[in-house]
């Protein structure tokens, strides 16, 4: 039996549209009686929208009257919602109790492989062969995420779960933020020499800054490394005229690097640990020139004072909000961060935050440090968001049930019609039916969107600066389906946009964990792999943040030799030769082909 992890990261093409299917209509003919389905899932809309699921404005609306499947049906739905906070818990007692509802939600389940030899969930091949058109169509039109939706037994493909994913790749939530306000303030041309000007041209619009700021490298945003050093050369003198004590420009994640990608990935073409190379080869990137080139870098930004000097100490903090107080508080310059803080967000109207605007960037490329070979090479093992998304498994108790009715639900999810009901919620029309009220009370008796008659959806302004709570409570966000991303207006200025677009410049090429290569490793190779990468990192995040400050000596030969030769003892190139076999068929140069 073979064993498949979990999805993390999936790049993909663009999708087809679909027409939908398996909806009847409102007034058409009901079968005699409902088939009812429970639902495990891991959250459902904030409780000051509703407290049960089956409240959710867009499951009423296509289970109150709608019928389904090719015997006309009524479904209902019995969602079994943890409590925020207990979720891993919860989880663990229903697959330990063996008291399972008909379908899981997979944000925090096994893999498919995982789970059908668990005995948790049952292979949906012949049903999804007959009963879901819409959802072989996008894996059709999306050839990476097919290879991650297919689990192989034998040698044969297998639908074990129902894969959720995008048209294109959605937007990511966190990226590398700066402070614009103080290139403008405190900067110079670099060509000219003449101070930048620049501002808000509305003071109640956190979007409506314009400026006329050059990098070093000819263009408006950061490109190089050169251009953040230039950055942060700016924002200590910024902090110093501000009287800011204890100052850096950038801090990093505690280990001094993140596995997955992040600021490694500007010095050559991987990670860390493994990743697939430009020609499909399986290397290590831990003890590359990319990675000493890396922690060069850092310790030069360390000895500068331009790196957090407690940046090793702050283990309680998330990659995305370190020192998250004195970010809030306007004292650092560059940080990664999340769109909630983009433009003029972060205004709290004191001395170091009035007129404060941050951008977002993308990772830069080196140009200072290290070889040739670390040098000018655009990032290609990031770590951002993708087209693919949560597996959603039925379960044996599902065997008596009907399930045909359940995946032509399903399926409509994967047509554009259900896709928008997934992604946004109530058309106009639809909001007229809405049973609950929630669309009347918080204003959307003009729907969750507009269709603009040429294919693309413009968002309800009362959703567009949500934050996100009531967005979910919507729409359907707790099935299967498509997430629009491509043609879908939300509304967001050219400036948020912007730094939007700037977190997802770089589309990941090497870093397939997660993706269709270790999803169809097997238990044993799966294994050894997880515990010879646990070895290494536990090695690195112990060893790393020790080059950076100086306790080891980066350009010491004898220093670096030490940190290569332990770990190597891991048995890396083991671990390429295992990993290998699996990128060669399902890896991205793989899918290239």
């Amino acid at each position: 039996m073979k064993r498949r992890r979990a999805v993390l990261a999936m790049a993909l093409g663009a999708v087809t549209a679909l027409s939908s299917i398996g909806l009847t209509g409102c007034g058409g003919s009901k079968a005699s009686s409902d088939n009812s389905y429970s639902v495990w899932i891991y959250n459902g809309a904030d409780a000051s929208y509703y407290t049960e699921y089956e409240d959710n404005p867009v499951v009423q609306y296509l289970t109150k009257d709608k019928t389904w499947g090719d015997e006309d049906k009524t479904i209902s739905f019995d969602y079994w919602q943890p409590a925020a906070g207990t979720q891993q818990d919860n989880y663990q007692t229903m697959i330990a109790s063996g008291d399972l509802p008909d379908v899981i939600s997979g944000v925090i389940a096994g893999t498919p492989g995982t789970m059908l030899e668990n005995g948790n969930a049952i292979d949906l091949t012949d049903y999804i062969k007959k009963d879901m058109p819409n959802y072989l169509a996008f894996l059709d039109a999306n050839p990476t995420l097919k290879k991650d939706a297919i689990t192989k037994i034998d040698g044969e493909d297998h639908y074990i779960g129902i894969l959720s994913g995008c048209d294109a790749v959605d937007y990511y939530f966190t990226g590398i933020e700066y402070r614009r306000d103080w290139l403008v303030k405190y900067g110079t041309n670099p060509q000219t020499g003449e101070k930048f000007t620049g501002g808000y041209t509305d003071k109640n619009d956190p979007d409506s800054w314009e400026d006329d700021v050059v990098f070093p490298s000819g263009g408006t945003d950061p490109v190089y490394i050169s251009d953040w050093e230039w950055m942060f050369d700016i924002f200590t003198k910024a902090q110093k005229d501000l009287g800011i004590t204890e100052s850096y420009s950038i801090s990093m994640y505690y280990p001094g690097f993140t596995w997955s990608g992040g600021l490694c990935s500007s010095f050559g073409e991987g990670v860390p640990v493994w990743y697939e190379d430009s020609n499909g080869q399986v290397k290590f990137g831990g003890t590359e020139d990319s990675m000493r080139a890396y922690l060069e870098c850092l310790n030069n930004w360390y000895d500068k004072g331009w790196l957090d000097q407690d940046f090793y100490q702050r283990t309680s903090d998330a990659f995305y909000e370190i020192d998250d107080t004195n970010v809030r508080q306007g004292k650092v310059g560059m940080w990664q961060g999340v769109e909630s803080e983009l433009g003029g967000r972060l205004d709290s109207g004191d001395e170091l935050t009035k007129g404060i605007c941050v951008y977002g960037c993308a990772l830069p490329i080196n140009d200072v440090y290290g070889s040739d070979s670390c040098k000018n090479i655009e990032p290609m093992s990031v770590m951002a968001s993708s087209q693919g998304g949560t597996f959603w498994y039925l379960t044996p108790t599902a065997e008596d049930k009907d399930i045909d009715t359940l995946l032509q639900f399903f399926d409509y999810f994967y047509s554009e019609e259900g896709a928008l009901l997934h992604t946004l919620g109530l058309s106009k029309e639809q909001a007229a039916d809405d049973s609950t009220g929630i669309y009347e009370e918080y204003g959307l008796t003009d729907g969750a969107y507009t269709d603009n008659g040429d294919g693309t959806y413009t968002v309800n302004p009362v959703l567009t600066n949500d934050s996100g709570g009531l967005g979910l409570a919507v729409s359907l966000a707790e099935v299967p389906g498509i997430q629009l991303v491509k043609n879908i207006d939300r509304g967001w200025a050219d400036t948020y946009k912007h730094s939007k677009d700037t977190w997802i410049q770089w589309e990941n090429k090497g870093m397939f964990q997660g993706s269709a290569v270790t999803l169809n490793m097997t238990s044993d190779e799966e294994s050894t792999c997880d515990t010879a990468r646990s070895k290494v990192l536990d090695y690195m995040q112990t060893n790393a943040a020790e080059f950076i400050r100086g306790k080891k000596d980066i350009n010491s030969d004898a220093d670096w030799n030490t940190w290569c030769k332990s770990i190597t003892k891991f048995g890396v190139d083991k671990i390429s030769a295992i990993y290998q076999p699996y990128v060669d068929e399902y890896g991205y140069n793989a899918s290239a082909q």
